[in-house]
């Protein structure tokens, strides 16, 4: 097929599109997955978009990661979605876009990609989310009470994670069955339990040390006040060569919280780096708005204490932060943070012939293969 003009649409020209055929339509949403989960437009798939992988690849994103999805993805490579519609945040004309936005990025390399799918229009909305959900608060999903009207969504799938996950090699996430399991807790080699809630119980005080911070998940609810505490328990486990498993009722909000919280203090990486390490791990995470503006005004305290945060997370990184911070002050809430290091085209290629050019970096990496794997 001919190269596709990428074009943009109007917010009414999507929904007019949606009321006449939306099974043939495939919506993108390219910001991170933080903004995603706030609020996103009905149907929409996250593209998996770290900035890592856009170091990476030069600016580069392989259909793997655009659509996580392998049901969507195969429906694409099928021909059955007749349009691609992709959105950021706001962005009015792509013209203006930075050239290392998601935006910039996922519409240069599906161009790429989609040139032997039979796609009839690639495109993205002019305005964004922004846009479509003050004009469409109805067709959009969120968390918070961004858009007056949206569907609240609620991680009601939390249940389906079958056991913890290892975010940090001493330290796992998980829910309170997790914390009842004897013998996994035992096969995991945990050796102490972080209980963020105030009704789960602790089931074996004479086998584990416990640390419990009697939080709810609400609007209200004051969990920043704990991470000097919760970072220094979990230091001291790292110390003592133990594991603890951290959990609240669901591992899903507050449990997520604190291990973000202990990420970004001790990789002294940013929320959105501590998010997508998580997430890639523990799909289900999803913090409340309150706890997530708490770990947004814990990045500016870490970044106004150690300057320029780390943008990914490494296990090199990682175990030289770790050796460094345990001679830290723990009990400081943004201490113990050390800084850490973080086949190609021979020619720049240029992919135009329609309404919007594209050009490669020289060294992107081949599109068969996935740079991340999809979360």
């Amino acid at each position: 097929m001919d190269t596709l003009a990428v074009t943009g649409i109007t917010v009414d020209m999507l929904v007019k599109w949606q009321e006449n055929g939306a099974e043939e339509i495939l919506i993108l949403d390219s910001r991170p997955f933080i903004s995603y989960n706030e609020g996103h437009i009905v149907t929409a798939t996250n593209v998996h978009c770290p900035p890592i992988l856009k170091r990476r690849s030069g600016g580069f994103v392989a259909l793997e990661n655009i659509v996580p999805c392998a049901e969507k993805r195969e429906k694409l490579e099928s021909g059955d979605f007749k349009r691609v519609v992709v959105y950021d945040e706001d962005t009015v004309d792509l013209e203006l876009s930075a050239k290392d936005s998601n935006l910039y990025s996922v519409l240069k390399s599906l161009r790429q990609q989609i040139d032997s799918i039979e796609v009839d229009e690639l495109c993205y909305i002019k305005g964004g989310f922004k846009e479509f959900s003050s004009l469409y608060p109805q067709h959009c999903r969120c968390q918070s009470k961004l858009p007056t009207s949206c569907t609240l969504e609620t991680p009601d799938n939390a249940h389906k994670q079958e056991a913890p996950v290892e975010i940090l090699p001493f330290m796992y996430l998980g829910n309170f069955q997790d914390a009842s399991n004897l013998e996994l807790l035992h096969r995991l080699g945990i050796t102490s339990l972080m209980n963020v809630s105030t009704k789960c119980k602790n089931l074996f005080e004479d086998q584990f040390s416990y640390m419990n911070i009697p939080v709810d998940d609400n609007p209200n609810a004051d969990l920043a006040a704990w991470f000097p505490e919760s970072n220094a328990f979990i230091d001291t486990v790292r110390e003592n060569h133990g594991k603890v498993l951290v959990h609240c009722q669901a591992g899903v909000s507050r449990s997520a919280t604190i291990c973000l919280a202990y990420l970004m203090y001790t990789a002294k990486v940013g929320l959105e780096t501590a998010f997508e390490h998580i997430k890639s791990r523990r799909s289900v995470i999803s913090p409340n708005l309150n706890f997530m503006r708490q770990l947004e005004n814990y990045e500016k305290e870490i970044k106004s204490h150690d300057g320029t945060l780390n943008t990914s997370v490494s296990d090199s990184s990682m175990d030289s932060s770790m050796d460094t911070s345990s001679n830290e002050t723990a009990s400081s809430s943004s201490s113990g943070l050390q800084s850490n290091s973080s086949s190609s085209l021979s020619q720049g290629q240029v992919f135009g012939g329609g309404a919007f050019d594209f050009t490669f970096s020289p060294t992107f990496s081949s599109p068969n293969t996935p740079l991340l794997s999809p979360s």
